[in-house]
């Protein structure tokens, strides 16, 4: 037995230290929920753990500068969807204002219009801004390569001359000369007109360095066509011996029963007639159910009148003697009598002077004749002469009543009808000749000669604009590594930018091209818009990257740094119990020394 060395003791000191410190651990782990809480616990794992713990939070990071840019790009595509609308209404007002049923105030006043929305457009893009970073009224791009340019091309074109021969048949005195082709009208007008077209695109392209650029392709044509024209008219007159221009014949006009007298394309020169009939008092109107054509010979027209069985058959013929004959053939198909009354009244040719077959003036005033039959009168006008006879012995019934109004001055008038009662199945003719005729004009042929000769100046102004840039852009930092940018450029949105400064329908500028620039600023807009709308796409598929691969790396970091809480409770209750078995045994090591004592005591 020994004193100097409790080896008991100290074995059991060990043991108590090493449990001591187990559940030290144990109880680390148990209150900080992780299994690495200092670099021993393990080396590997802390590093791989803190590694992941930068990526995780550089991920959470970058997953809200995404959401940041998505804002960005969101407030730029919401004004361009404002400048679009602007847009959208200067066409609106541009093909309004283009309708020729505008008047120059009108057009003034929308023009008004046009360029307050310029400058709205304007003051959108200048105040369109994110955290006071402007968005759409950039001008500080930086140019890689400019090909741009402009080239003028004119050209002269004389077309050969354009003639276009018309004739017509003109009536004037007799013994009127002849003329030969002459000069009667000689105009110049110039009309100068525009063209505009515009192609524009904005494609991506990668720059010597490797940055993302642009390359702005536009070629914008403007043609001016100034037309000079020249209308040179000659006249020429010449007498005509086509007798189809003296032959008498007669047109109908319907709806108003009239019939003109007069040689073609001469209206009524020997006068005119109108018919009135009556039916038992009444009158009716007349419908035709059959008619030969307006001025043939000899001429037919079969009448009838609704509600009754009366028909009235009428003929005109011109005779030999160049007069007409003007035949009624009236059936009374009714099962009663009829009373028909058949009134006509005459216009003779212009400022006639009636006389009788003996050549006497007729009286002034309302002459009444009594009986008509037998009645034979001349009526000579200043452009026509014809004459007007009744005669039973011709075999034409002649009127029952003749009143000739023979005014001092003016047009004399005639008015004549038939009353009769015609008896059931009965038939009558009646009728009379109005004529010969005879025409106091020449018959000419007016030929017009229009010569159009044209000289066409045509400037074509070609702008082209081909520059590849670098356009100021918003970087967005959406990962945890350095390379992982977004970017997202910025262009110039303004009025100048898209092309529209000068958009107008009134002087200086030119309507004809306001379209096209209204169409190509909007081609822009979209191009633009579509761009933005892209990039959101991609940030939000990157934020949901971005998303899961935090989640993701969140899930390994736990698996590496987190405490197994249940496995660590088994170790802490082990270790709590080995600590109280070891204190026990150390109070049992240190009682071994004094069993020597005992041994001293027994001495």
């Amino acid at each position: 037995m020994i004193i100097s060395h409790n080896l008991s003791a100290l074995n059991a000191n060990n043991m108590l230290r090493r449990n001591t410190k187990a559940s030290s651990n144990s109880m680390e782990k148990l209150s900080s929920g992780l299994r690495i809480n200092k670099a021993a616990d393990d080396a590997a794992g802390l590093s791989i753990s803190e590694k992941m713990r930068g990526q995780i939070r550089g991920l959470e990071q970058a997953s809200r500068n995404i959401q940041d840019g998505v804002s960005l790009v969101q407030t730029a595509e919401g004004s361009l969807n404002e400048m679009n609308e602007i847009l959208q209404r200067q066409r609106k007002l541009i093909v309004q204002g283009l309708n020729g049923t505008n008047s120059d105030r009108d057009r003034q006043m929308i023009d008004q219009e046009i360029k307050q929305l310029t400058d709205a457009l304007d003051s959108l893009s200048k105040s369109s801004e994110f955290n006071t970073i402007n968005l759409l009224a950039r001008d500080d791009y930086t140019i890689l390569a400019d090909r741009s340019s402009s080239s003028s091309i004119s050209g002269v074109t004389d077309p050969p001359p354009v003639t276009t021969v018309s004739t017509s048949v003109v009536y004037k005195p007799q013994g009127t000369p002849d003329e030969p082709k002459h000069v009667i009208s000689n105009t110049d007008t110039t009309v100068t007109s525009h063209t505009y077209s515009s192609t524009n695109t904005n494609i991506p392209i990668t720059t010597p360095d490797g940055s993302a650029g642009y390359n702005e392709y536009n070629v914008d044509t403007h043609t001016i066509t100034t037309t000079d024209t020249n209308n040179t008219v000659y006249e020429t007159l010449t007498a005509s011996n086509d007798p189809q221009y003296s032959k008498p014949a007669y047109w109908f006009s319907s709806g108003m029963n009239k019939t003109s007298f007069g040689p073609k394309e001469l209206g009524d020169v020997y006068g005119a007639m109108f018919e009135n009939i009556e039916v038992n008092g009444s009158s009716v109107p007349v419908e035709y159910s059959s008619r030969s054509g307006s001025g043939t010979d000899p001429a037919w027209d079969h009448m009838w009148f609704s509600g009754t069985n009366l028909s009235i058959m009428r003929y005109r013929t011109v005779l030999p003697d160049n007069s007409m004959e003007i035949k009624y053939v009236i059936n009374n198909m009714n099962t009663f009598d009829t009373n028909i009354k058949l009134d006509n009244m005459i216009d003779p040719p212009a400022n006639s002077t009636i006389t009788d077959a003996g050549g006497n003036p007729l009286s002034i005033g309302n002459n009444i004749i009594n009986p008509p039959s037998g009645s034979n009168f001349n009526l000579s006008g200043t452009d026509a002469d014809t004459g007007l006879k009744f005669d039973d012995s011709s075999g034409l019934l002649a009127p029952t009543e003749l009143t000739i109004n023979n005014p001092a001055v003016g047009q004399p008038q005639i008015n004549f009808d038939w009353q009769l009662d015609l008896p059931a199945g009965a038939s009558v003719t009646l009728g009379f000749t109005y004529g010969p005729f005879s025409l106091n004009l020449g018959v000419y042929e007016l030929t017009h000669e229009t010569v159009t000769t044209k000289h066409i100046d045509t400037t074509v102004n070609t702008d082209t604009t081909d520059i590849d840039y670098v356009p100021p852009k918003v970087d967005i930092q959406a990962g945890d590594r350095q390379d992982q940018v977004i970017h997202i450029p910025l262009f110039n949105v303004t009025s100048q930018g898209l092309g529209i400064a000068n958009l107008g329908i009134v002087p200086p500028s030119i309507p004809e091209t306001a379209l096209k620039q209204t169409d190509a600023a909007l081609t822009k807009v979209t191009n633009y818009r579509g761009l933005y709308g892209a990039l959101q796409n991609r940030m939000e598929y990157t934020l949901d990257n971005v998303q899961n691969s935090n989640e993701n790396l969140t899930s390994a970091e736990s698996r590496i740094r987190d405490a197994d809480i249940a496995k660590e409770m088994l170790s802490s209750t082990k270790a709590s119990i080995l600590i109280q078995a070891t204190q026990t045994m150390l109070a049992q090591a240190n009682q071994n020394p004094q069993a020597v004592l005992q041994l001293l005591n027994s001495v």
